[in-house]
Order: C-alpha cells, then sequence, then structure tokens
C-alpha cells in the first residue's frame, strides 16, 4: 500500500525530536516523526477501545467472553 508522504515541518523541537528516536529507538528524524505518528493514533484507538469497553454491561461481556471460548 502505498502511503502519501510529505515534507517534515520545520520548527520541529530538537530536544523533544532527539527524546523521541531514544525512545523509539529511530535513527532519522523521519522514522521518528513516522513512528511518534503511528504511536498516538494507536494510544487514541486502545483509549477508545477501553472507553466502549467501559460502558457495556459487565454481564454481556462476560456472555461474550465465554462463548469466544467454546
Amino acid at each position: 500500500m502505498k502511503v502519501a508522504t510529505t515534507k517534515t515541518v520545520e520548527g520541529v523541537e530538537e530536544p523533544a525530536l532527539d527524546e523521541a528516536s531514544r525512545i523509539l529507538g529511530t535513527e532519522s528524524n523521519k522514522d521518528t516523526v513516522n513512528a511518534a505518528l503511528r504511536d498516538v493514533v494507536r494510544r487514541r484507538l486502545v483509549e477508545q477501545f477501553f472507553s466502549d469497553m467501559s460502558k457495556r454491561d459487565p454481564e454481556e461481556l462476560e456472555r461474550t467472553r465465554a462463548e469466544a471460548w467454546r
């Protein structure tokens, strides 16, 4: 799948970029920015999933879990 790309935004805070690179284990600015963007999206999806699950009836969740392991 081809993903559209664009040039890196000017004015990126170098200390933040360096720390993100260290945390993410990336070597280039491009890889750091892309990994950070993917991480933000993943985190938001996980938060949304848990938020959605917390609103569901616990008994319904238990029935669903039990049926899944039959």
